[in-house]
């Protein structure tokens, strides 16, 4: 690392010195960035770096991402999350130190940048009355600017002394949330000057506080991100581009490559447009509505143009830009087969094709990386060992990294993904199947979620409940996954639920019940509505997406789920879907299939041999929740020893009590001050009654 040891004060003696001791400037550092990669859901995720699934990095991943061909490492990071009155945590300064420290020590740099955050800076790119994702607000832009200052303060002053393999990046996605309200932007709250100006001053307090804290901050690389970092809103960065009190040349610019219809779009085919599945050549040749092709945002005809566009208003002026996120999903739940193999060859193409014209007009692409390896996802490098079989470092997307690789002149690295994934997802005809999920924990002191979701963005105006058939069968507290973990075997249970998204992504859900009470197959109609037997929505007219999540801990199970549908008050319907050619979203612990369907809703032995519930060991429980306590009736058949134990939906024990229970009727009755979702377990000897409830 390059040290700057002089403390100088005052600041024009700081720029003096800035000038005798700099770091190199943007277009000296910029030949050796190469080719870039996101950390993505990580250290970004509010409050807790492993809340989405990732486990903090460690030096096998870091070494990997090296040793994969990557230069450059982008690193998402939250911060107010981890602030009190303020002040970020120390102990989340060290944390983050620990991230980039493994990156520069692999000889590669690191971008850190302040992400979405909770949206306090991003949601909010205006002064006085404006818009954020709860509709009409007022926000003082001295008040963010201030709040922006005062946190690259902190962070800069920890990292000081780093050398120029470090780099600040002041923003993520400004106004990327703005509403879709009608707008001059495509229906979207306009973003202009007058908002630009805005984000400038937010840009500008980031270089403030960095050049004021001296050391190798004085000339430091900080990037600043274009309005909502869309391409063509990038004119307006140029137009009114911060001013950096360190002089030209110790900036980037910031930009992201998702083109819709190719990167983004699932939700299926609309009016004004299709989901691109190909990529020019790469199509099986009778399907061109799904091909990303001509003039089409993401065809090479764009992706020149886009490209070329930046050069001219950035780099050739000194500013090199940052591709700080570019991506694109794989289909695996619409494709399969060999339209699905159509698909990954057409989609590592692109990714070539992007950062070889990247490279040509003098920016740094960052591909953009989840971890998850399901449906949708942009993962190359595997991480999630506790989810998917492996070790951490293995590549699992051979064909995009390579096509990657050839573009910065690097040898292919010997492997073939497609063809695994080929066989995973053979090819689905047109017939009559249903969904056959599978669950499994790994963990035994926390709760799990696996989630079936369906992407909708639509308006359910019209809709007045919705249907399915449904059975769920499965084994809790048993067998426990790791004896070693604390609460193995013990309050092991398992829920399942309907949930929706709405307006702003108001997340609402029903319990649908315990496994213990769902191993019957049956047809499920709940209605829309406030009642405490019906699903609520925030917004009817703007769904994001309708599901179903079982939760649990030590369980292993499975679901059948056929034929949704949405009722219309005439006794009409629409299906939403009948999974007869098409699976949709499952996240966290679920992984599923396509199956013929039947008249019993079973799976045969699936993967887990589970078909039949477990008998219910412990009579039905009564449960009695009023503000602060918990009350629970019960039947014993003999004097024995009790628990209650009340869990909320992370797995954590908030309330326990042990009780002599008697022959014949009982009650105990759990004290909290905890609201939302909970479970009441009572166990007594073999027996044990699980419930799920809300707290009040």
């Amino acid at each position: 690392m390059r040290l700057n040891t002089f403390g100088i004060a005052a600041s024009s003696i700081l720029l003096a010195a800035a000038s005798a001791f700099a770091l190199p400037k943007a277009t000296e550092i910029y030949p050796l960035m190469g080719l870039g990669y996101n950390i993505g859901n990580t250290m970004e995720v509010p409050e807790n770096p492993t809340l989405w699934g990732n486990p903090f990095p460690d030096a096998a991943y870091v070494k990997a991402i090296k040793d994969a061909g990557f230069t450059t490492v982008r690193i998402p990071c939250a911060w107010d999350s981890h602030a009190s009155n303020g002040t970020i945590n120390a102990g989340w300064l060290d944390s983050v130190k620990t991230v980039v420290d493994l990156v520069i020590n692999n000889g590669m740099y690191a971008i850190l940048n302040s992400h979405w955050d909770g949206g306090w800076l991003e949601d909010h790119v205006f002064d006085g009355e404006g818009y954020d994702k709860t509709g009409l607000v007022n926000s003082s832009a001295d008040a963010v600017a201030a709040k922006q200052e005062s946190y690259w303060t902190q962070i800069a002053t920890k990292f000081a002394a780093y050398d120029e393999h470090l780099i600040f990046a002041s923003a993520n996605e400004p106004g990327v949330n703005d509403p879709w309200n009608g707008g001059a932007d495509n229906g979207q709250w306009a973003f202009d000057a007058t908002r630009m100006q805005v984000l400038k001053k937010f840009h500008e307090a980031c270089l403030k506080a960095v050049r004021a804290t001296g050391g190798n901050n004085a000339t430091r690389i900080v990037v600043v991100q274009s309005p909502r970092t869309e391409i063509d809103k990038a004119p307006l960065l140029s137009e009114l581009y911060p001013v950096d009190p360190a002089g030209e040349g110790y900036t980037m610019a910031e930009v992201h490559f998702y083109p819709y219809q190719f990167s983004l779009m699932t939700s299926g085919d609309e009016d004004w447009g299709k989901m691109f599945y190909y990529w020019e050549d790469q199509t099986p040749g009778n399907d061109a509505a799904h091909t990303c092709s001509g003039s089409a945002l993401g065809s090479k005809k764009s992706i020149d143009q886009l490209f070329s566009g930046l050069k001219t208003r950035f780099y050739d002026k000194g500013i090199p830009v940052v591709i700080g996120e570019m991506g694109a999903v794989k289909r695996l739940d619409e494709l399969s087969g060999n339209n699905l193999k159509t698909h990954l060859k057409a989609r590592a193409a692109w990714y070539g094709y992007t950062v070889a014209a990247a490279k040509k007009n003098g920016l740094v692409p960052c591909v953009w990386d989840t971890g998850d390896e399901g449906n949708g996802n942009f993962t190359i490098i595997r991480r999630q060992t506790n989810k998917y079989q492996g070790k951490v470092g293995d590549i699992t997307d051979y064909e995009t990294l390579n096509a990657m690789r050839e573009a910065y002149d690097l040898a292919a690295i010997p492997g073939n993904s497609i063809d695994s994934t080929i066989k995973e997802n053979p090819e689905i005809t047109d017939g009559n199947n249903a969904l056959h999920i599978i669950y499994k924990t790994v963990q035994s002191d926390s709760s799990e979620a696996g989630t079936m979701r369906i992407d909708v963005n639509k308006s359910w105006s019209q809709y007045v409940a919705i249907s399915f058939d449904m059975r769920v069968a499965g084994e809790s507290a048993g067998p426990c996954l790791d004896a070693t973990r604390d609460g193995c075997g013990e309050y092991g249970w398992a829920s399942v639920s309907l949930f929706n998204m709405s307006g702003s992504w108001d997340w609402k859900e029903i319990s649908l019940g315990n496994v213990d009470d769902l191993g019957t197959f049956k047809n499920y109609k709940i209605e829309f509505g406030d009642g405490d037997d019906q699903l609520a929505f925030t917004d009817l007219s703007k769904v994001n997406a309708i599901g179903i999540n079982v939760y649990g801990t030590q369980f292993t199970g499975d679901m059948y789920l056929d034929n949704i549908l949405l009722w219309k008050a005439d006794g009409t319907a629409d299906t939403l879907q009948n999974f007869n050619t098409k699976k949709p979203k499952l996240e966290g612990i679920a992984k599923g299939e396509l199956i013929p369907a039947n008249a019993n809703g079973d799976w045969g032995k699936g993967s887990i041999g589970i078909c039949m519930p477990r008998a219910v060991a412990a009579s039905r429980m009564l449960v009695n929740v009023q503000p602060g306590t918990v009350k629970a009736t019960f039947n014993t058949n003999k004097a024995t020893r009790g628990t209650a134990t009340l869990m909320n939906s992370m797995g954590q024990i908030i309330a326990q009590q042990s009780f002599n229970a008697k022959a014949g009727a009982n009650e105990v009755q759990l004290n909290t001050s905890a609201r939302g979702a909970a479970v009441l377990i009572v166990k007594m000897g073999s027996q044990k009654s699980v419930k799920q409830i809300k707290l009040r």
